[in-house]
């Protein structure tokens, strides 16, 4: 019996789709924790490729700036790929959560770029250290702050003393910016 063209290019199809298939398996080995040395420097390549997308997704601001929201995600971004990687977690459903993560990141920066109290739950506010040539000594306490770590941030101004400071503030991703008197 004689098998038309098309039945031909369709049986084709088929075994190449299935042979591509068996590759891909072969190559990310989902389900199983026993990984070969190919099979993770695939999954690595794979998660390299994806975690750029996702940062770019999840904008700079989860890098630029250092809030406890922004680590709490960069953190949690890379131990779910890390163990994508790994085979701890099974590879797509781990890639799922991975970007499930960094859309809850970037509906959380959109709310708070539109809600002060949004904002202010997400970052924090700033804290006043020092205003009016005094500090503020049990907020320092609170805070764990020294008068080094003071120190060294007005010198960071390129100032000497506290007596040409204004104010100092620790900001919401733990940086002490100074503010010159006038």
């Amino acid at each position: 019996m004689q098998y038309s063209r098309g039945v031909y290019n369709f049986l084709s199809i088929i075994f190449l789709n299935c042979k591509i298939m068996l590759l891909f398996i072969d190559l990310l080995g989902p389900g199983t924790t026993d990984l070969e040395w190919y099979q993770m420097l695939v999954r690595t390549l794979i998660v390299f490729i994806l975690a750029i997308a996702f940062i770019r997704l999840s904008g700079m601001r989860t890098f630029g700036t250092s809030s406890a929201f922004d680590v709490v995600v960069s953190i949690s971004l890379g131990a779910i790929m890390g163990r994508c990687i790994m085979g701890h977690y099974p590879f797509f459903p781990g890639l799922l959560t991975a970007g499930f993560l960094v859309c809850l990141h970037r509906l959380t920066a959109w709310l708070a770029s539109r809600s002060p109290f949004f904002c202010k739950l997400a970052e924090g506010d700033p804290v006043l250290l020092f205003s009016n040539g005094k500090q503020e000594e049990q907020t320092k306490k609170k805070y764990n702050i020294t008068d080094n770590e003071m120190m060294a941030a007005i010198h960071e101004q390129s100032l000497d003393s506290f007596e040409k400071v204004k104010t100092i503030w620790l900001e919401h991703d733990g940086v002490l910016s100074v503010i010159k008197k006038d």
